[in-house]
């Protein structure tokens, strides 16, 4: 049914939940799970000009979070126990539905897990939610998994 699972990864406490569901999901479908974790807080070429920050430095503190984000992750997957499961861990920068639905366009994806804690009525309108907009826009099956504590 699925061959392909992408799991949304925000490294939060909550996503652990979320992350524990599509990974029983991959184990139980034998499918390939696509780990993805989307930055937002990378600068651009003009940012790194005006703040004197040099492209050596900023390379080299990218580098150093992302080998941190990794490390998270397979933390994650042998404290739920699931070395074997078929993974691959994503990491990319933007705005993250965005990215999230342009990877499962990209590589075919036939489920997305995403994490969800609602929003009240005034949050969700004035900030919006990642899981509504990949829910809405996606195309393509979504799972949104209640993390609530």
């Amino acid at each position: 049914m699925f061959d392909k699972i992408l799991f949304a990864d925000d490294l939060s406490k909550r996503a652990l939940k979320a992350m524990k569901v599509a990974l029983d999901l991959a184990r139980k479908y034998d499918a390939e799970l696509i780990i993805l974790n989307v930055r937002e807080d990378f600068l651009n070429k003009d940012e790194m000009v005006m703040l004197r920050v040099g492209v050596s430095d900023f390379q080299k503190e990218m580098k150093e979070k992302a080998i941190a984000v990794r490390r998270k992750i397979e933390d994650d997957i042998k404290s739920l126990k699931a070395q074997d499961i078929k993974y691959q861990i994503l990491l990319q920068e933007g705005k993250p539905a965005d990215e999230i639905i342009n990877t499962a366009r990209e590589r075919d994806i036939d489920l997305i897990v995403v994490g969800t804690h609602g929003t009240s009525i005034l949050k969700g309108k004035l900030y919006g939610s990642i899981a509504k907009a990949v829910v809405s826009d996606a195309g393509r099956n979504v799972l949104a998994v209640w993390t609530e504590e």
